[in-house]
């Protein structure tokens, strides 16, 4: 990337005084590159780079789309899809991710604020996705149980519905010390402030009042870590979407279950039960089927070799075959790959069946391991033939 611009050509920010402004003119003062891609520098813009976990506006500038937006050393960047001359130019923010952007950043700000004056729980975090966002909190999932979580969302959504003042400005040092801070600055002096709610500082952009949030909703709660937790939620207009897709799926899944989406609970329970049972029953028939099997091929001698329908198949007939003091070199070919099932009685004499097995993995190019007593792996069957000769013969020459 070439020199940064001097000092009095740095860009002014006009996002941070107006987020709502989409269209403005500025001077190209240089032309770089970022990646491989060309990047103009403007004099002035309303284009929001990236950081504090939120993405970076798109748009247009001249008859250069915008696909990115990055800060470096100071110096903010224009990615473009073609390069700019230096001049005037139009620029044009895309409202609709603009406006989503700052429904889900003040959102955040709100939701971290409740989970601090509901749970004590600080954010650590931030992270504004394409679909849905996160907050890192410094909190147990074992405090983050369905009430809670409720609880945490509704104070949220009253002071969306209070349709609260938001400034975000500049604070001077004595003016900051008078805040009650969420957290400390990292940079700059702006603080995002909601009378009574939430004071943090913040270079994001955010709207001038907490109703135009429309909404807050916790999807979910999982651990992060230790003694950590991630909170996935949305906001604004991403919440109908979520509803939409969810209604989508639930609906699908109520058509499959030939029930109502109400009864969808009792239904999945039933169904769950139901295959857990039928895999216990193919489980044992398998089982016994493998039982049977053992004994007419141990009766022909060892080792025993064959090939069978599925890997689990060959598991439980190696097992059994084992078990009747044979040893076993069984195969199967599922899904398109060569699996390969060696077993011997327990004990300390017999060949070793993971070294007999790596023999025969260099065979078919595949993976696995075991101990002396039993080994499995799979790889490409077109050798599968040829790996088992190679097993088989490597039994002989312990004998």
């Amino acid at each position: 990337m070439p020199p940064h611009p001097a000092a009095d050509e740095m860009t002014e920010r006009l996002y941070l005084n107006d987020p709502y402004l989409t269209r403005f003119s500025a001077r190209v003062v240089s032309v770089s590159d970022l990646e491989g891609r060309p990047a103009a520098v403007l004099d002035r813009t309303a284009f929001y780079p990236e950081g504090g976990g939120q993405p970076a506006d798109r748009g247009t500038l001249a008859s250069a789309a915008v696909l990115d937006v990055q800060e470096r050393e100071g110096v903010i960047l224009h990615v473009v899809d073609r390069p700019l001359q230096p001049g005037e130019v139009e620029g044009a923010v895309d409202w609709q991710r603009r406006f989503d952007h700052m429904q889900q950043h003040h959102g955040q700000h709100l939701l971290s604020a409740a989970f601090e004056r509901v749970l004590e729980a600080p954010t650590i975090s931030f992270h504004l996705g394409e679909r849905t966002c996160t907050i890192d909190l410094d909190c147990s999932i074992a405090r983050l149980d369905e009430p809670a979580l409720r609880r945490v969302e509704a104070v949220a959504n009253e002071t969306v519905w209070r349709n609260l003042p938001v400034i975000a400005r500049d604070f001077v040092a004595e003016e900051r010390a008078r805040l009650p801070l969420r957290k400390e600055p990292v940079k700059g002096e702006r603080v995002v402030l909601v009378e009574g709610v939430d004071a943090s500082p913040c270079g994001g952009t955010h709207p001038t009042r907490t109703g135009e949030v429309g909404v807050i909703a916790v999807v979910g709660a999982q651990k992060w870590g230790s003694g950590k937790a991630r909170i996935e939620f949305v906001c604004g207009e991403r919440v109908i979407r979520l509803v939409s897709e969810q209604a989508k799926w639930l609906a699908g899944a109520a058509e499959a279950l030939k029930c109502a989406v109400r009864e969808l609970p009792e239904a999945a329970r039933r169904t769950a039960d139901d295959a857990i049972a039928r895999r216990k029953t193919a489980e044992a028939l398998e089982r016994e089927v493998a039982r049977l099997q053992a004994a007419e091929l141990a009766a022909r001698g060892s080792p025993v070799v064959a090939k069978v329908e599925r890997a689990s198949l060959a598991r439980a007939i190696a097992a059994a075959v084992a078990e009747r003091g044979a040893i076993a070199l069984i195969a199967a070919v599922e899904d398109g790959r060569a699996h390969l099932c060696f077993a011997r009685p327990r004990g300390p004499d017999g060949p070793a069946m993971n070294q007999l097995l790596k023999q025969s993995l260099q065979i078919i190019a595949g993976k696995g391991g075991g101990s002396t007593e039993f080994a499995q792996g799979s790889g490409d069957p077109a050798q599968l033939d040829e790996a088992l000769r190679i097993a088989r013969a490597g039994v002989e020459q312990t004998k």
